[in-house]
């Protein structure tokens, strides 16, 4: 009886441990393009089961159609679900989708064609999303939110540009050196673009930085009553210089940092407290801080500092320039256009009469995006300008901003914001 029992246990032993190394090997496998590991259960799951297996997807539609009342942690629950299994097929493994990412897919198209009924439609349309995307924007920057709504809104809208111009408007009889120069511009503006996209991360300060050891940074410990006392003394010298600022003029925070009021002390930032080289400065979007910060661009999702600045600028300067050229190519090419000069013998020619081109869907859809060019390129046109004057001043926009609070400058601003929010 003994050795039955013991023969009992090394079967199911054995099965357990054949079992057991099953499991392994399916979790070692490597992921189909359609399969993917699950955030809730950590176990391996199939796109095509996205509505499978969901307890709070029934437990909503079953209350749905009894009228009982629905838990908000259902919803909740639902809507997690939902998030984590709408995934798209990938080398590798099904990559999730971002419903923001996806949101300006059928966005854009959809504000298009409607823009295209007629002219009072178009105004109130184009007027609407000036107001959304600027709304959109100043909330993700007063919460500090990391979103890729706006890369996509921007790679969506550029997609559709090119698509509309390509496949509608050479069939207008437009020069092939325009289309040519268009592509080049469109494809160098794209590609600068990339880059700074791509290089942002060099910006990022690793916690590593400089010659102090990590166990040994300021910050990690309480300061002393000495360091307390030095600190001070900093802040008051500092305001002692904001204050002698009585003629308009820009703070030079670096200016203040190489007369000595550092005293040899190294930049520590007080939000993740590391040692930063100087003009480097704390990104609450992006968690850390960034080598001569400038600003975070929520269209491109990353900060533009000291790596990717000059490609960000770059690109900036060849998207004005494809957009301006294509939206002029379009808008000469469905309205009644008139010359203005003929340089080396090629003429150039700008839009005179524009009142027909709502007759036809096709007229109009290029119309709208001619105009939505138009206004994508005046955005672009400030940002420029902006930037130049900063570069004359030798200045970034985040250090001019911040001497400009120091100054005072912004209160009416500010004031008229907290009354608005």
């Amino acid at each position: 009886m003994f050795l039955m029992s013991a023969g009992f246990s090394d079967f199911f032993t054995a099965a357990k441990i054949s079992e057991d190394e099953e499991a392994n090997s399916e979790a070692n496998r490597a992921l189909c393009c359609c399969e993917y590991v699950s955030d809730e259960n950590k176990q391996r799951s199939h796109i095509l089961g996205c509505c499978c297996n969901c307890v709070d997807l029934d437990l909503v539609f079953t209350r749905l159609v009894t009228c009982r009342p629905i838990n908000q942690r259902n919803i909740d629950g639902m809507l997690i679900a939902f998030q984590d299994r709408l995934r798209l097929p990938w080398r590798g493994g099904a990559k999730r989708i971002s419903p923001a990412a996806v949101a300006p897919a059928f966005i854009v198209p959809l504000m298009l064609g409607l823009a295209t009924l007629n002219s009072k439609t178009a105004v109130v349309l184009m007027l609407t999303l000036i107001g959304f995307t600027g709304w959109g924007v100043q909330q993700a920057k007063r919460t500090d939110t990391r979103t890729n709504f706006f890369l996509s809104w921007l790679v969506f809208s550029v997609f559709y540009m090119i698509l509309i111009f390509e496949f509608q408007v050479p069939l207008l009889e437009l020069a092939p050196e325009e289309n040519y120069a268009l592509m080049f511009f469109s494809c160098a503006a794209l590609y600068c673009l990339y880059s700074a996209k791509v290089l942002s991360p060099l910006n990022l300060v690793s916690a590593q930085y400089g010659t102090t050891p990590k166990d040994e940074l300021p910050g990690i410990a309480e300061a002393s009553s000495g360091e307390e006392q030095a600190e001070a003394q900093t802040t008051l010298q500092m305001e002692s210089v904001l204050s002698l600022d009585n003629d308009d003029e820009v703070v030079d925070m670096d200016t203040a940092e190489r007369s000595g009021l550092m005293h040899g002390q190294p930049n520590i930032c007080e939000s993740c407290r590391k040692v930063t080289p100087r003009r480097a400065y704390h990104c609450n979007v992006c968690g850390t801080c960034v080598k001569r910060r400038d600003h975070h661009s929520y269209w491109l999702n990353c900060c533009i500092g000291e790596r990717n600045y000059m490609w960000y600028i770059v690109g900036l300067a060849l998207s004005e320039i494809a957009l301006l050229l294509g939206a002029n190519l379009t808008l000469t090419s469905i309205c009644h256009p008139f010359m203005v000069v003929r340089p080396l013998g090629y003429p150039v020619l700008l839009p005179d009469d524009c009142s027909e081109v709502f007759e036809g869907f096709e007229l109009g859809i290029s119309f709208v995006v001619a105009c939505y060019a138009l206004l994508i390129s005046a955005y672009i046109a400030f940002i420029l300008t902006r930037q130049a004057y900063l570069w004359w001043k030798g200045s970034t926009l985040h250090e001019y901003k911040r001497a400009s609070n120091a100054a005072g400058r912004n209160r009416i601003w500010s004031n008229w914001k907290a009354i608005l929010k």
